[in-house]
């Protein structure tokens, strides 16, 4: 959740702070006389004891001790309260005095200012400056009026920023002070309703008035905070987030239903609006935030319905207004009109706008996060350029508003899971969903899918499998689309046009971030050895060659960036692979699980195919050109280093199951992670060699390093001390160099220090491993 914006001038300036001391009078005074009257109450019903006996009178004076003592609660709360303001009143009256002189001084020098304390040089200014006859002088004369400009913007924004930090200090400290209450302590939160039957009532009012157009700027704040002591807790998100339903007091609910529905579309959106105007982004926030939170089939009312006797009402779209419902889930179509073609969606404009407001309270699985991701793929393959949302121009683009909807819709990873796994929805229907949106041509590079999909990776290995599964099911049907529609995702616009990563490569770099974890999923790697959940089975799994595996791959290489960033994570999962093969055949020599040596290789063959396969297709693009770049002077793919420190990530997808692979947090070990098992095709010839015969030098350094990190250290025979550095083995390329950069007598050397290790415990299991690596990676064609 980002910090709530500074305050503006005209709102420090207008701080009534002469009330908000005799507020603290009021309350101190209150708190002495309540706590005079509680201990009166007390003494005479303590006094009872000599009259009242038995049961009656230890259960009278009982309940005088509690009342008493809840009653002191609220002494210490209203006394606390007025301390709160006490304290922070000098504060608050020197920040609302700076900041008023330092807007007399800016305006007395006549500088004009901003409510967001922006300060420019006005017109009287810049003409007096320019009536120098010198050029120079001008110049001179313009810059020292907009350094001192700058120079008062910092100074202003500053105070502002300060007068905010103050006020809301004072803020926290009431909201501390009350939640003492006795309400407070019993679990409802300060501000919150417990009575249904009133917080309906509550509802109804508020929304009348949010409705009616008549609502003052302080009344919609004061209903935006009922509205957020009514909705969910930072801990009801993070329950939803994990797969759980969540209870909500039936008061909250009563609230939340009746002023939705109550202050309809244009008095909700207005609301919106307006308190955006006042830079209220936590109010403004709040209406979308419980907005979503009604709609959540995950919500539940703690209450029964009526109707059928057991079942609980819950979230959907079916608790909100009718006239909210139906710009959600109409029909949009491009009409002629003036200036231009329009979708006549200007309702849904406004909805869309004030969803994208929701915050990090707003829990994951809102159905009109739903619908704004369907609209936008509805109207993606509709719209150009040129259509307008509605007659008025003013109003924006049809495209701004379906990149709108994508963002605020995409943030939820729940309304993504749904729709691309057709939850609730008809079968099939996620292939309508990704085939208009990755054939639109977005003016964003395709920003709003990419953003769909940024959740993905960093869940795929979460240890909640609800988590984990819906990423891995969410990618599993992105990787299935890509696997069968690799045809027209190289070519968008027919069999000359351009490939996915041309028109939108932000899309391509989103899917490979998806997608990156399941790599080892795509080639048939057992669940039992891999962290991730939920991803399904490509429909040709079981051929050879894995071409739905290839198509992706293809797919993704047709951005550049993408493929750096997604073969660099499939090498990581080769490594990751290799590692493990090593480690069971130290835990078990008789039965190693040679399969995973073979998956390791098959990956290898679908980063050779994937760069091949796009060469072909579009030799003169920039993506040919960066690949060549990337895999020249042979090491090729060490260039997947500098890509490891700059922002991809290096996950660990393949369970620590025989023992610890390399810690990509050692550093050490993280600048010989990638590639060190893969030399890179040549891509100045059309027909690749695939005899690799560098790639054994490579496997077996790889086995090498995970043998020292594992021990410490490789021994090995005094002859071959070239090969390290203070008793740790030299980077692959230093090695090489010792060698005479001879990757054949690297790897007969590595061969014999493996061959020695504990007894020679490898020494079949090294060719074997080797075997299986190349027959994988030979079998991708």
């Amino acid at each position: 959740m980002a910090d709530p914006a500074p305050p503006t001038v005209s709102q420090v300036s207008s701080w009534h702070l002469d009330t908000l001391d005799t507020q603290a009078t009021t309350w101190t005074q209150q708190a002495a006389t309540l706590k005079t009257e509680l201990d009166t109450v007390h003494g005479a019903i303590g006094n009872s004891v000599d009259h009242l006996v038995g049961k009656f009178g230890n259960s009278l004076r009982d309940s005088g001790l509690l009342l008493r003592d809840d009653g002191y609660r609220t002494v210490g709360a209203l006394e606390t309260a007025g301390t709160a303001i006490t304290t922070g009143s000098p504060d608050l009256r020197f920040a609302q005095q700076t900041v008023r002189q330092t807007v007399t001084t800016i305006s007395a020098e006549g500088f004009r200012w901003a409510e967001d304390g922006t300060v420019i040089v006005s017109l009287p200014q810049t003409s007096t400056a320019l009536a120098d006859s010198d050029r120079t002088g001008a110049a001179i004369k313009l810059a020292a009026l907009q350094r001192k400009a700058d120079q008062y913007t910092t100074t202003l924004r500053g105070a502002l920023r300060v007068a905010g930090a103050t006020a809301q200090a004072v803020a926290d400290n009431l909201t501390a002070a009350f939640d003492q209450l006795p309400e407070a302590a019993q679990g409802a939160r300060p501000g919150s309703l417990t009575d249904p039957a009133a917080a309906g009532r509550q509802g109804t009012d508020d929304g009348r008035l949010v409705a009616s157009g008549k609502a003052t700027d302080a009344d919609l704040q004061r209903i935006a905070a009922r509205l957020a002591a009514a909705g969910l807790t930072a801990d009801d998100v993070t329950a939803v987030d994990a797969g759980q339903h969540v209870e909500l007091p039936e008061a909250q609910w009563d609230y939340l239903h009746e002023f939705y529905n109550t202050a309809g579309l244009n008095g909700l959106t207005s609301m919106s609006e307006r308190l955006s105007a006042l830079h209220d982004t936590t109010a403004a926030a709040t209406v979308a935030d419980q907005l979503n939170t009604l709609s959540n089939p995950n919500v539940i009312a703690a209450s029964h319905d009526p109707l059928p006797p057991g079942q609980h009402r819950h979230g959907g779209l079916d608790q909100l207004p009718a006239d909210l419902r139906n710009v959600l889930t109409a029909d949009y179509q491009v009409r002629p009109g003036r200036p231009s073609a329009n979708l006549g969606a200007y309702g849904l404009s406004r909805v869309a706008h004030m969803i994208d407001l929701a915050d990090s309270r707003s829990a994951p699985g809102s159905e009109i996060n739903k619908q704004l991701i369907l609209r936008a793929s509805d109207i993606a393959p509709r719209i150009n350029p040129y259509v307008t949302i509605d007659t008025d121009w003013r109003h924006g683009t049809a495209e701004g508003l379906a990149q709108v909807m994508l963002d605020a819709g995409g943030r939820d990873k729940i309304a993504v899971h749904d729709v691309l796994t057709d939850t609730g929805l008809p079968i099939g229907a996620h292939t309508t969903v990704l085939d208009n949106l990755l054939h639109h041509h977005w003016a964003d590079d395709g920003a709003g899918v990419q953003k769909m999909l940024s959740w993905v990776e960093s869940d795929a290995t979460d240890p909640n499998p609800a988590i984990s599964g819906r990423a891995g099911e969410t990618a599993f049907k992105a990787a299935d689309y890509l696997a069968s529609h690799k045809s027209t995702l190289l070519h968008l616009d027919g069999d000359k046009g351009p490939s996915l990563g041309e028109v939108n490569p932000l899309t391509v770099r989103g899917l490979g971030s998806a997608l990156g974890p399941y790599i080892a999923d795509m080639v048939g790697v057992e669940s039992e050895f891999l962290n991730t959940r939920q991803f399904g089975t490509l429909g040709d799994a079981t051929a050879a060659g894995h071409p739905g595996a290839q198509a992706i791959f293809s797919v993704i290489d047709s951005d550049r960036d993408a493929a750096v960033s997604f073969d660099t994570k499939a090498l990581s999962t080769a490594q990751q692979l290799q590692s493990t093969w090593l480690q069971s055949a130290l835990a078990d020599p008789e039965n190693p699980h040679n399969e995973l040596a073979t998956k390791s290789g098959t990956i290898l063959g679908l980063v050779d195919r994937g760069l091949s396969d796009e060469l072909d297709t579009r030799k003169e693009t920039e993506i040919r050109k960066a690949v060549q770049a990337f895999a020249e002077e042979g090491a090729g793919w060490d260039t997947g280093k500098g890509v490891v420190s700059t922002g991809v990530k290096l996950i660990p997808v393949v369970k620590d199951v025989f023992g610890p692979i390399i810690d990509v947090s050692n550093s050490f070990a993280k600048m010989n992670l990638i590639g060190l098992a893969y030399e890179a095709p040549d891509p100045a010839s059309a027909h690749y060699d695939t005899s690799h015969e560098y790639a054994p030098a490579r496997a077996l350094y790889q086995v090498a390093q995970v043998l020292e990190t594992k021990d410490g250290s490789l021994g090995h025979d005094p002859r071959y001390d070239n090969l390290f550095t203070d008793g740790r083995l030299k980077s692959y390329d230093n090695a090489l160099s010792a060698t005479s950069s001879d990757p054949t007598i690297l790897e007969s050397r590595l061969e014999n220090i493996l061959n020695a290790y504990h007894g020679g415990m490898l020494h079949e299991h090294l060719q074997d491993f080797l075997v299986k690596i190349q027959e994988g990676r030979s079998a991708v064609r």
